[in-house]
């Protein structure tokens, strides 16, 4: 039988849960502008209904409700939506900072609203076209040093702001992963305290909206991945980074600063005991890793560093008669000169027969050629040996080997080269009857014929313009080095400064002057060929230190270019810097003259010789960080390399076309100098370039006038090689000849406009994604204050009506324990 206080007891349990239901709805009104705050509501159930049944149970008719109770107090979320949130926020942080980044790069360049660039350029263009007009006034000559300098002015400036927003950059990244951490750690503190609550049948709500906000903030930081106790096993809340666990229950990893040596020590972002070197063996190679190379580890084996030399040829003392460079050097005659070398493998053409068959009457029983590899050069002869009907090969060294047939045969060459020189090289003959020389060391191998045409007839000459050089008696050193000089963009001349050397007179210990000649870009490729005249004769040569008497090149300076094995494939380079190479591979019969990418995203710095490998992992792929890293690495350097190009190519251009002309006055025969100083290396080439501090002090020594072709100038009136200085605005000469000086920066301006509309659009894009998601999320999770107040209204209502059912009770229990049975009394 149901007691007679039941039905107090249902009341009280009745008004409990209004109570809570106005109770929750004050705490939803009163967080309502909470920023990750979701509403509550209170979830209430019958409770167990009188009675259960069994045998025992009371004769009732059927069972009797006994009112109601509270479940819980739960919040509302939708987590399909919270997991989508979580995820475009990474997306929007990545945009917004990239954007941001984007946006203060564009306020560098100053183009093209501003006065930037391409205006300094503009002007530096114009005064060499005035200058072409004037070239004997003195005002247009500063006019072009003034404007040269405002130009690399500007371009050091620009370097400069990239370089030092470049740093903020880094220390920006400092600041978002101490952020970043701090929000794992508060995560890891929240779910301890999450995890009491619930162990003794608690429901922390307020708890887990603070965990969901701290997450919330953490996605936009970096692009992690949530799992809820539901989903795992273990019923710990985790956080991760690609499969790298930051928050596990109250344990946690942190995000780690690592400086990386070959990216100026900036900083990549690792997982706490997951960190890795990028570069297992820093003695042989340092490397800097940007955002968009590829997961991977790869092999490097260096065999060789670059020299990052120019060949130079010369000998001090070599006239000991010439005590000044204006002296006639009573020498008559002719030599040549040839900038050039071949790749790593020489083939010839195909010879079914002999190479050389007897001579007949009238034809040449005399040849000789240089051959040269790296450090090493040898000068062979091949000569008509009438009496034993066979041709004789001998070298500088005295090594001979006569020929097996009276014709000259490909093997009699390959015995030979193989006999004397296999330190350095390894000859054979093909089944298809070509000669092959292979550099043992995979340097450029260097052919050129000396007396009559053999390695030209064989297709294994090297292929350059051969400029002839033609000395008289009054010939002094000058004017021989400015018939050099001047003979570059002349016509049948060479027209490319990497085809070209500089001539100058220089100044022994001794006192005596002597010829140099210098190549004009670092590494192999640009080897200095010094020839005969058309009858093979070297005395002019020789005589002027040129070549030794033995027929070899008097190099002060040699050069050498890197070489490394990457993945397997073989690379040299004339910097030991670099992410381009180029690879020796027999499609282009290892011409070894081709820039190739050594691997997206992967710059090389070359310490020593040895093996070493290359980790390349990105534990941060989204997210705010990764934007910022991104911009430090791969937008700001990209610009820096343009700039790099643009001014290394206009240093190298300008000098080339400058040292072939005149200066005015004293200085009208003086010719070699060079407009800007010379640069080695694209690298940092546009904070460094800087005109010539001897223009700059004399501007008489700007080359306005062209030469005669006898080493004399054509007059301090002549404007011809200013206007070919001016002409280079136009000349295609950037990205392999594509593109001219002002096309290659209106493309640059081109991608970074694009660049920035990209970054703009994405940005806007994403924000309005992200925001629909979230108007979604409050659909669900926000509080409606209009809504609270119709709960309050309704639990108000429901309450008063219960507290009147209570009453009630209480009524007919005063009347039954006071009033019956009284009766008669």
């Amino acid at each position: 039988m149901i007691n007679s206080f039941f039905g107090l007891e249902m009341g009280r349990r009745a008004l409990d849960y209004f109570r809570r239901g106005m109770e929750t709805a004050g705490h939803n009104i009163s967080n309502a502008d909470v920023d990750g705050y979701s509403r509550q509501r209170v979830e209430a159930g019958s409770s167990a209904p009188f009675a259960d049944p069994a045998l025992n149970r009371p004769a009732t008719p059927g069972q009797i409700g006994t009112g109601v109770q509270i479940e819980a107090i739960r919040r509302l979320r939708d987590a399909f939506l919270d997991a989508q949130y979580r995820e475009e926020m990474s997306t929007l942080g990545y945009w917004e900072t990239m954007e941001e980044a984007v946006n203060n790069i564009e306020l560098f360049v100053n183009e093209p609203a501003g006065e930037g660039l391409k205006t300094a350029l503009d002007n530096f263009w114009s005064s060499l076209e005035e200058l072409s007009k004037r070239p004997d006034n003195a005002a247009a000559r500063e006019g072009v040093i003034q404007n040269a300098k405002n130009l690399t002015v500007f371009l050091g400036q620009l370097s400069k702001n990239y370089e030092q927003y470049r740093t903020s950059l880094n220390q920006d990244l400092g600041s978002l992963v101490t952020e970043a951490n701090s929000l794992i750690d508060q995560i890891a503190a929240l779910n301890e305290k999450i995890a009491q609550v619930k162990g003794v049948g608690g429901n922390p709500n307020d708890l887990l909206d603070r965990r969901d906000l701290l997450t919330e903030k953490l996605s936009e930081l970096v692009d992690i991945s949530v799992s809820t106790p539901v989903q795992e096993e273990d019923g710990d809340y985790k956080i991760d980074l690609h499969g790298k666990v930051l928050v596990q229950g109250t344990n946690t990893r942190h995000l780690v600063l690592v400086p990386v040596p070959g990216n100026d020590g900036f900083y990549d972002v690792q997982v706490e005991d997951n960190l890795f070197s990028v570069v297992d063996n820093s003695d042989v190679i340092l490397a800097r890793i940007e955002q968009e190379a590829s997961k991977s580890v790869h092999s490097v084996i260096v065999s060789r560093l670059a020299s990052e030399t120019a060949w130079k040829v010369g000998f001090p003392g070599s006239l000991s008669n010439a005590v000044s460079p204006d002296q006639a050097l009573n020498l008559h005659g002719a030599f040549s000169l040839q900038v050039s070398s071949g790749g790593v493998v020489k083939t010839s053409a195909q010879f079914s027969g002999g190479v050389l068959p007897p001579p007949a009457a009238g034809d040449p029983q005399q040849y000789s050629f240089r051959l040269a590899s790296g450090g090493f050069e040898s000068v062979i002869s091949v000569v008509w040996n009438a009496s034993a009907s066979r041709w004789d090969i001998s070298d500088i060294s005295g090594n001979t080997l006569q020929a097996a047939a009276p014709s000259l045969s490909l093997q009699d060459l390959s015995d030979f080269i193989n006999a004397n020189y296999s330190s350095y090289l390894n000859a054979s003959v093909t089944s298809d009857n070509r000669l092959t020389i292979d550099s043992s060391d995979k340097h450029l191998i260097s052919l050129v014929d000396i007396k009559g045409n053999l390695t030209d007839t064989m297709g294994i000459a090297d292929q350059a313009e051969t400029v002839s050089i033609d000395v008289t008696e009054e010939d002094t050193l000058n004017t021989i080095a400015n018939k050099i000089n001047g003979s570059y963009m002349s016509e049948g001349g060479p027209s490319k400064p990497e085809d070209w050397l500089r001539a100058s007179v220089e100044q022994a210990s001794d006192g005596t002057y002597y010829l140099t000649l210098e190549s004009q870009v670092i590494g192999e490729a640009q080897r200095i060929n010094v020839l005969g005249d058309e009858n093979g004769g070297l005395y002019v040569a020789k005589s002027l230190g040129l070549l030794r008497d033995n027929g070899t090149t008097n190099f002060m300076t040699t050069a050498e270019d890197a070489l490394i094995s990457f993945d397997g494939a073989s690379y040299i380079s004339s910097v030991n810097d670099f992410s381009s190479g180029r690879l020796i591979t027999p499609s282009d019969g290892y011409a070894a003259d081709k820039m190739s990418e050594i691997s997206k995203g992967i710059f090389l710095k070359l310490r020593g010789t040895g093996k070493a490998s290359i980790t390349v992992d990105h534990h941060v792929q989204g997210g705010k960080i990764y934007a910022t890293m991104e911009a430090r690495d791969d937008v700001i350097l990209s610009h820096l390399a343009s700039f790099d190009e643009l001014a290394y190519r206009l240093a190298l251009e300008m000098n080339a076309l400058h040292y072939s002309g005149h200066g005015m006055g004293e200085n009208a025969d003086v010719t070699g100098t060079a407009f800007f100083s010379p640069m080695a290396k694209r690298d940092g080439a546009a904070a460094g370039l800087e005109v010539n501090p001897l223009v700059e002090e004399d501007s008489s020594l700007i080359a306005a006038a062209g030469d005669d072709g006898t080493g004399k100038t054509l007059g301090s009136g002549d404007g011809t090689k200013a206007l070919a200085l001016a002409q280079l605005k136009q000349n295609k000469v950037m990205s392999g000849g594509s593109q001219s000086f002002e096309e290659f920066y209106l493309s640059f301006m081109a991608r970074l406009g694009a660049q920035g509309q990209r970054t703009t659009t994405m940005a806007e894009n994403q924000r309005s994604l992200t925001d629909q998601i979230n108007a979604q999320r409050q659909s669900v999770m926000g509080v409606n204050i209009d809504e609270e107040m119709m709960d309050i209204i309704k639990f108000q209502q429901a309450f008063g009506a219960m507290a009147r059912y209570i009453t009630t009770i209480d009524e007919m229990l005063d009347t039954i324990i006071n009033r019956m049975g009284t009766v008669g009394r």
